[in-house]
């Protein structure tokens, strides 16, 4: 485990020492620890404060106020630690393991156990069978089961957006952002509901993507670089208007080309993969537009309504869907963990 490095300071005297616990693009948690003083000069209270901060994806950064804070004192810290240090049913269970949630008086009375009465617990504990376990399934909590269930979803397409961003910003060949795709069909919202794989009749791309959109039918996605030594459109002075690039070019002579293939292989490919092929559309990524101003934003919409069943999309046009998804799936009420 990666050992973490304060932040020192403080005022009137009294040292302070911050850690940065979790950090992600929406969210921080900070663990502030500092001295407070004593009636007995021989003594010292330690106190920490583990503050939440939030942001959303239009905020520059976060906010200097926290959204939430938890104030501990000397023993309570004590008590955290502790059971950090003394917990074993996590660390030793697998991600399959069964629990059973309590609350309420039910949950204070297994608190008040003590060790002697651990060894009984848990004889009866590896007595109980499945029909025992679904038995005291409806005594769960469904709105937290609910919740936690959110919460897991949005954790999992945050982290996995992150990672997107992160290969998006480096040089990579478009076969590793495919694998990112293969298990991230929610990016494109509910417009595809599954991913075949791909047909070999003619399509020899190694990055191509077939979905099914909601209609029944195939689409196709396919990824080109993100990092390219040009913009995808690029000025032409004399006709005070934009070109498609080199790279932008070539991909929209393939794009024509794969229509082609499917209209005349239409057939096949429906006994290949065993879904309707009905004049599907191509989804062109390529590049990036984060730097673009309102006029490169514009030439591309008139591009784009000028081509038929081909669509031309940037990577921070996708970065951006993703973000817009994750607003829909951010839980109303505070991460229960």
């Amino acid at each position: 485990m990666e050992i973490l490095k304060p932040k020192i300071g403080g005022g009137s005297g009294m040292l302070r020492e911050e850690f940065v616990v979790h950090l992600s693009d929406r969210m921080k948690i900070v663990a502030r620890y500092w001295i407070a003083p004593s009636s007995d000069p021989t003594r010292k209270h330690i106190n920490l404060r583990i503050e939440q901060y939030k942001k959303k994806p239009t905020d520059r950064q976060f906010a200097e106020e926290p959204t939430q804070k938890i104030n501990l004192e000397d023993e309570d810290i004590g008590n955290l630690i502790s059971s950090a240090n003394a917990q074993s049913v996590l660390k030793d269970a697998g991600i399959s393991d069964e629990a059973v949630v309590l609350k309420g008086r039910a949950a204070g009375e297994l608190l008040s156990l003590s060790a002697h009465d651990l060894p009984a617990i848990k004889r009866l504990v590896e007595s109980l069978t499945d029909e025992n376990i679904r038995a005291l399934a409806p005594r769960v909590n469904p709105e937290i089961v609910e919740k936690i269930d959110s919460a897991v979803k949005y954790i999992r397409m945050e982290k996995s957006l992150n990672r997107l961003r992160a290969k998006i910003e480096e040089d990579v060949d478009e076969a590793i952002l495919q694998k990112w795709f293969d298990e991230n069909t929610w990016i494109f919202g509910k417009n595809y509901v599954d991913r075949v794989e791909k047909g070999t009749i003619g399509l020899q791309s190694r990055a191509d993507l077939i979905y099914i959109s909601v209609d029944g039918f195939a689409d196709l996605v396919e990824l080109k670089k993100s990092v390219l030594a040009r913009p995808i459109l690029l000025p032409d002075t004399s006709h005070r208007t934009f070109y498609p690039s080199q790279e932008l070019s070539k991909a929209l002579a393939q794009a024509m080309h794969y229509l082609q293939v499917i209209e005349d292989h239409r057939l096949q490919l429906v006994k290949l993969v065993n879904i309707p092929v009905l004049r599907p559309t191509i989804t062109i990524i390529i590049g990036r537009s984060k730097d673009w101003d309102d006029q490169m934003r514009e030439q591309l919409r008139i591009l784009n309504s000028t081509l038929l069943n081909i669509k031309v999309l940037t990577y921070d046009h996708l970065l951006g869907m993703g973000e817009n998804i994750l607003q829909l799936y951010e839980p109303e009420d505070e991460i229960p963990f």
